[in-house]
């Protein structure tokens, strides 16, 4: 049986857990925190990277950016750039994510530190996405002296982030405790997208150790919840890890309702090779 994808992710390369191309794996770029309260624009974008919709996206970032300068407002300015940065990780762009988010991190004094975190985040998740894992840690490191200014959800995004470079690291354990600590701090926040990003963060770990059962509870919490909040890229993370589980339980009906499920929200999407993956999986096992 095979399992794992013809075109493993880079991202996370773990023997025996199957991540489809493009995927970000583990690793969650800092959206829509940068900003505090978010522009219109900034709002839109939002909205279209959840849908998958990279080029709106970077549409909206781009035309946030140009109306903050404008009004002469660094910080949403450099909120722009972030999202802008961020949507480029989630597309696979990412050098120029990474360039992005250090423009952000040259800017003189008197940005917030909110923007300085998300900002050294997403250059550590650059790293990560790279292949360059000690580099990637010691940035989310560094990161983490920020996170303070974006609460418990800059605690689970450090978290969470940490937990894939010690995956890609092999580094199990400490990988299973940082995404638990990164559930523990979205539930105690009371964020509800927040829990849901430590539990698939945790659903990952567990399934790096072999720990099926405990993956499938922590993906069924989770993708309940960005069914809510029209996240569809980690719809269609959740659904086709949830198929592998089934899969590798025998339950090939199971499996294929996943599968189904996700391809029904990749399509529309227009995420061709999570689609190539997905149907792959449907029709071909």
């Amino acid at each position: 049986m095979d399992r794992m994808p013809d075109h493993p992710s880079a991202l996370l390369d773990v023997p025996g857990l199957p991540l489809p191309p493009l995927y970000p794996g583990g690793f969650f770029p800092p959206f829509g925190i940068a900003a505090g309260t978010p522009s219109a624009e900034l709002a839109e974008a939002d909205a279209a990277r959840r849908a998958m919709d990279w080029a709106h996206a970077r549409e909206s970032a781009a035309r946030a950016e140009a109306v903050a300068r404008e009004a002469d407002d660094g910080a949403q300015a450099a909120a722009a750039r972030i999202e802008h940065a961020c949507t480029d990780l989630l597309a696979g762009e990412w050098d120029r994510a990474a360039a992005y988010a250090r423009e952000v991190l040259a800017e003189p004094a008197g940005l917030p530190r909110l923007a300085k975190f998300a900002a050294a985040l997403a250059d550590a998740v650059a790293s990560g996405l790279a292949g360059r894992a000690d580099e990637a840690l010691a940035k989310v490191d560094d990161a983490e002296r920020h996170a303070q200014a974006a609460g418990d959800v800059g605690l689970v995004l450090v978290r969470v982030n940490r937990s894939a470079v010690r995956l890609a690291m092999g580094r199990f354990d400490e990988a299973e405790r940082d995404a638990s600590s990164a559930l523990r701090a979205g539930r105690r926040a009371r964020h509800d997208e927040a829990a849901a990003i430590g539990g698939l963060s945790l659903a990952i770990a567990h399934l790096a150790r072999g720990r099926r059962a405990a993956a499938r509870a922590r993906l069924g919490e989770a993708v309940r919840t960005f069914e809510r909040t029209g996240d569809v890229l980690r719809q269609v993370q959740c659904h086709h890890l949830l198929g592998e589980i089934a899969w590798d339980g025998e339950d090939a009906i199971r499996a294929g309702g996943h599968y189904r499920d996700g391809l029904g929200l990749a399509r529309p999407a227009n995420a061709l090779e999570m689609v190539e993956l997905l149907t792959l999986r449907f029709e071909h096992r």
